[in-house]
């Protein structure tokens, strides 16, 4: 049984995992106390699979956790190779565990082309090959983050509710527009670069909080994989048990 934690800029993923999932959920930082009732709810959990992007303090609060339970934690780092995965980042080890993980999960998913686009606090769009080699990727100011920028760094335009509109008319549905829009260009471009290597139409495989806001935004395109980052998890720690 093993507890796997996605620990983000916002927010904590977690997913109780014996052979199939038992349980998932998603807790804020303030809602650590959540994730240590569910986590007492199995006694027989003795094992961790950690990959975080957060901040030192989190970390330790999720150590001490383990720690009070006596379970072993396996934090993840992203390596030259794992799963049939090979990193082609210049120093793999540089390349977010988060996102190391998702492309674990998504070769052993579709074992094709893929682009992997994570629309979180940002959006990662990374392209794994048909051979399994991560490529590359890019990594941009998520949804809330842009509009945060305009909103912080441009006069006369105040944060607002808005739509996504084809030929938006009102500043706030331009704001939420071209968001999206600017989202959704980096998945295509890097899509169609990939198609261009590969001489075959990739997959799309879409995760994060703004995954549905994503797809609407590329004319309902994609696949999107709920928690494609604990299924990654999952598969790294079976390997490293071998």
């Amino acid at each position: 049984m093993i507890l796997a934690v996605d620990a983000g800029n916002t927010r904590i993923k977690w997913g109780i995992h014996d052979g199939t999932w038992l349980e998932q959920g998603a807790v804020t930082y303030d809602g650590l106390p959540e994730l240590i009732d569910r986590v007492q709810a199995y006694p027989a959990l003795c094992q961790a699979v950690v990959a975080s992007v957060a901040r030192q303090q989190i970390d330790a609060a999720l150590q001490a956790i383990f720690d009070q339970r006596g379970i072993a934690a396996l934090w993840v780092k992203a390596q030259a190779r794992a799963c049939g995965v090979a990193n082609g980042y210049a120093r793999p080890a540089q390349l977010g565990s988060d996102r190391w993980a998702a492309l674990v999960a998504a070769w052993h998913l579709k074992r094709a082309a893929c682009v992997v686009a994570s629309a979180g606090t940002a959006l990662t769009v990374d392209a794994l090959s048909a051979s399994g080699e991560f490529l590359g990727g890019l990594i941009v100011p998520g949804f809330a983050m842009m509009q945060q920028a305009l909103v912080a760094n441009t006069a006369g335009i105040a944060l607002v509710d808005g739509s996504f509109r084809d030929f938006p008319v009102t500043t706030g549905d331009a704001v939420h527009t071209g968001a999206l829009q600017a989202m959704a260009g980096a998945v295509a471009k890097m899509r169609m670069t990939l198609e261009q290597r590969e001489q075959a139409k990739p997959h799309l495989l879409l995760a994060g909080g703004d995954a549905s806001r994503l797809q609407a935004a590329l004319s309902g395109d994609g696949e999107i994989v709920d928690n494609l980052v604990l299924d990654g998890l999952v598969l790294i720690a079976g390997e490293s048990a071998q």
